[in-house]
């Protein structure tokens, strides 16, 4: 997983449970239900963590916001 710095620094303080179920509870607009997120790169936006990467089922693009 590629990420800045700083999104490192607030991914690793999330329990690595919670981080699972983080990258396996996306929604994916193409496939129009919930997936896993594959290739994710993450960075801070506006102070919160956001990250990015493809849809396992279909490869299109997904992100997820985490507050």
């Amino acid at each position: 997983m590629e990420m800045t710095p700083p999104a490192e620094r607030i991914w690793e303080k999330i329990a690595p449970e919670l981080r699972l179920r983080i990258l396996n509870n996306v929604w994916c607009v193409n496939c129009m239900a919930s997936s896993s997120m594959g290739k994710a790169a993450g960075r801070v936006e506006k102070g919160l963590l956001t990250l990015t990467g493809v849809c396992t089922r279909c490869g299109g693009v997904v992100a997820r916001i985490v507050e």
